[in-house]
């Protein structure tokens, strides 16, 4: 459990820097199938009764603008979709998008950022600088020649599971299409983590508190197992 903890730790740290990262937290939890009291174990139970879980908080971070046309935040609730190297379809809040020399419009790792009907986004830039507005529409010169697709859900948090680099899959594939009431899109600007560096920095020494008193109590578990071998092995037969 504590090398969960320190691991879950490490990734809120680690990806603090992400554009739209969202924060997890650890839930502890007992399963009372596993709890035993025997003598010498930290108050009496036992140390692998205790599971822990992930939650992602979903909240919104903060808005910054970052002057390059093709980064978008998205205020509100909605994901963009990007397709995965193995052809998968995951959804993420990062918005750090470029545009390749071909014109299709790229995550920072290389994924292609999907339109609203499925395709790949790919922008013509002979006719001037893009302009995408609210609802995701790609305009040049006044025509639209695209969108970029958004998909937001019920519940975030029971729908998605964090991917690679801050990315999310849907196993329930109960994505909605479009932005939810009252999202939209933001040009020229990304959209923050909404973690805490300086909190996140304390669960990591707490992290490691943690496991290291978790592998006492396991060593003294084990000291005390084998301190009774020793003594009943010790009895003369009857």
């Amino acid at each position: 459990m504590g090398e969960a903890y320190q691991d879950l730790a490490t990734e809120n740290l680690a990806l603090q820097s992400v554009p739209g990262y969202r924060q997890s937290f650890p839930v502890f939890t007992t399963d009372p199938t596993m709890v035993s009291t025997q003598a010498g174990t930290a108050n009496g139970g036992n140390p692998a009764a205790v599971r822990m879980t992930r939650i992602t908080d979903f909240s919104q971070g903060p808005v910054t603008p970052s002057g390059s046309p093709y980064h978008l935040a998205i205020q509100g609730q909605a994901f963009f979709q990007v397709k995965e190297a193995d052809g998968t379809t995951s959804y993420t809040r990062n918005g750090a998008f470029e545009l390749s020399p071909t014109g299709k419009l790229l995550t920072s790792d290389g994924a292609q950022v999907l339109s609203q009907g499925g395709a790949p986004v790919t922008i013509s830039t002979s006719g001037g600088t893009p302009s995408i507005g609210p609802d995701g529409s790609i305009q040049v010169n006044g025509e639209q020649v695209g969108s970029i697709g958004l998909v937001h859900f019920q519940n975030p948090a029971t729908s998605l599971q964090p991917s690679a680099g801050g990315r999310y899959v849907a196993p329930r594939n109960d994505a909605k299409p479009g932005l939810a009431a009252n999202d939209q899109v933001l040009q020229g600007k990304l959209e923050g983590s909404n973690g805490n560096p300086v909190s996140q920095m304390a669960d990591m020494i707490q992290a490691v508190r943690l496991y290291e008193a978790n592998q006492k109590t396991i060593q003294a578990a084990d000291n005390n197992q084998n301190q009774l071998i020793n003594t009943l092995g010790g009895r003369p037969q009857a």
